[in-house]
């Protein structure tokens, strides 16, 4: 399968006028007014997530479609309900943010008995039967994150390191995990304790809190799978005293962001909530109106640092999108290198 590759913000906002879906331009037309849009989040009290489902919703509005939403809440059992109420309703596309790689998969199958084209969102499904797929490759934050662990943070190799995950079997916790097993982290650290705190904030400072009394000066870093359980383990550390601990996570929160600027936080991975929240809508549209879509879009993660947090914050995720990404994934060049090089872009647009 095919798959696109989005350089930053400024590409994934041209999606909608530069034809990146592969439109058909005799495709029968559809008044987006008389299109409604059903989509299913996992869990909006994960901050990140809700980011997504607000962009999507604020670009449903401004294509002027209808977006019937629902939030499982965390429950796999609740959104395959939500998905069938949806269906019920009528919707002329779906878009899904599973719950589960596995226990999500039935809505898929749902979708396609119904006749209506379904969209995956953000995280990976065990039914590859959708229409198409837009998020971010997890494993990819893996190794970045991974990476600056072992080259950037200055912990010594035999560092002692906890590693907090999210949700078990979730794709961003099977994903990330996958990426530190890539990069080798997981044999150049000690890793004295690994425990899942479901993505939430208050679960993880918990964690933390026992691993900085049970671990005590031995404890260097607590590695996180996200930034919302990074600032829950950064709240422990900060409590206990321990500004010597060494903590990030993936996700890009405005509060991460901002404690990587003023040093207490090491790194947190940007991952483009606005972008997959509005390209899924984007892409739902497209579909409901027979248009032939992009099967797989994926939007690369991009590491906010000390050396590159001030960039970020005065010019977004365009302003770094020249800095190395990953080994294994091309970069699609902006719209005005673009014009100057298009023949040259073609192979940088393909993820490996």
């Amino acid at each position: 399968m095919k798959k696109k590759v989005l350089g930053g913000l400024l590409a994934v906002s041209m999606i909608a006028t530069m034809g990146a879906f592969n439109v058909s331009v005799s495709a029968a037309e559809k008044d987006n007014a008389d299109i409604k849009i059903g989509f299913s989040s996992k869990d909006n009290s994960d901050t990140f997530v809700a980011a997504i489902a607000d962009a999507a919703e604020a670009e449903a509005k401004e294509l002027g479609v209808e977006l019937l939403m629902y939030d499982a809440g965390g429950d796999v059992n609740k959104q395959i309900s939500d998905c069938e109420t949806l269906l019920a309703a009528g919707v002329d596309a779906l878009v899904v943010i599973p719950q589960s790689v596995e226990g999500s998969a039935p809505v898929v199958s749902m979708a396609n008995d119904a006749g209506v084209p379904i969209i995956v969102d953000n995280g990976d499904i065990g039914d590859k039967n959708y229409t198409a797929f837009v998020g971010c490759t997890d494993q990819e934050s893996g190794e970045l994150l991974g990476k600056w662990f072992m080259e950037e943070s200055g912990l010594e190799k035999g560092s002692k390191v906890a590693i907090i995950e999210g949700p078990m079997g979730q794709s961003g916790q099977v994903g990330r995990m996958a990426g530190f097993e890539e990069v080798g982290m997981l044999d150049y650290f000690d890793v004295v304790a690994t425990q899942t705190a479901n993505w939430k904030r208050d679960e993880a400072m918990a964690l933390a809190e026992d691993w900085i009394t049970t671990y005590g000066d031995d404890l260097k870093a607590i590695i996180c799978e996200n930034d919302d359980m990074g600032m829950g383990a950064l709240s422990a550390a900060q409590a206990a005293g321990r500004d010597d601990i060494i903590i990030g996570g993936v996700d890009g929160l405005d509060d991460a962001v901002a404690a990587v600027k003023d040093g207490s936080y090491g790194v947190s991975v940007l991952q483009d909530s606005a972008g997959q929240g509005r390209v899924g809508v984007d892409v739902a549209v497209a579909a409901a109106k027979g248009e032939e879509v992009e099967p797989d879009t994926r939007i690369p993660f991009r590491p906010i640092t000390k050396d590159n947090v001030d960039a970020y914050l005065e010019g977004g995720v365009d302003a770094i999108s020249g800095d190395d990404a990953t080994e294994d994934t091309t970069e699609e060049k902006t719209d005005e290198a673009a014009d100057d090089t298009a023949a040259e872009d073609t192979t940088e647009e393909e993820a490996k």
